[in-house]
């Protein structure tokens, strides 16, 4: 008796819980240098991004970069946003962007501190997921404005950074087949892995 109403419970609790896991490689000059996992999971009106990646680059010194990422929504709106970056073991961005019900109050790993007063629907984790052809700004975790994004044709389209690098994102079946980022330190292509087309 207990047992099929933990398997109900189990499978109530499945439905109620969706889960999308996309895996991408990380090239750099045609070699593979690391992984990106990521995981976006609905609950009721509450949709989360869970993102984090490994990159290791040998060029004249080793570059090694760990990413991990966590965003939140209710409904459509963004409540909570943290990015978390290591540089060779150095933290090199630590922001977090959290909305009060009036404004988004955000900070970094210096603790310098700034607003966005009006409501947040996109931001580059969702880009994974949701191709935008009818989004014309998405909140940049790292950078923690909103940045233009805008269609180059054939389903891909680009960010221009404010650091004046750019991100470029192609789409297949509605889902991020290809990013092609410009760092400060190597030009990167996140290729999602072929089963997930």
């Amino acid at each position: 008796m207990l047992r099929n109403f933990l398997v109900v419970l189990l499978m109530v609790v499945g439905m109620l819980c969706k889960s999308e896991t996309l895996t991408y490689t990380v090239i750099h000059d045609g070699k593979s240098v690391g992984k990106i996992h990521i995981d976006r999971t609905k609950v009721n009106d509450v949709t989360q991004y869970k993102f984090e990646s490994n990159v290791v680059v040998n060029m004249l010194l080793t570059v090694k970069v760990y990413d991990k990422m966590d965003v939140t929504f209710k409904g459509n709106q963004l409540t909570n946003a943290y990015l978390y970056r290591t540089l060779n073991g150095r933290v090199r961005v630590k922001n977090y962007a959290t909305w009060n019900g009036s404004q988004y109050n955000m900070v970094d790993k210096d603790d310098d501190k700034s607003i966005i007063k009006h409501p947040i629907y996109h931001t580059t984790a969702c880009l994974y997921y949701i191709e935008p052809s009818n989004i014309p700004y998405v909140y940049s975790e790292k950078f923690q404005k909103m940045i233009a994004v805008m269609s180059v044709g054939n389903k891909r389209y680009v960010l221009n950074l404010p650091n004046g690098n750019k991100a470029y994102y192609t789409y297949a079946n509605g889902v991020c087949s290809l990013v092609e980022a410009e760092t400060d330190w190597a030009t990167l292509k996140f290729v999602l892995n072929k089963h997930q087309l």
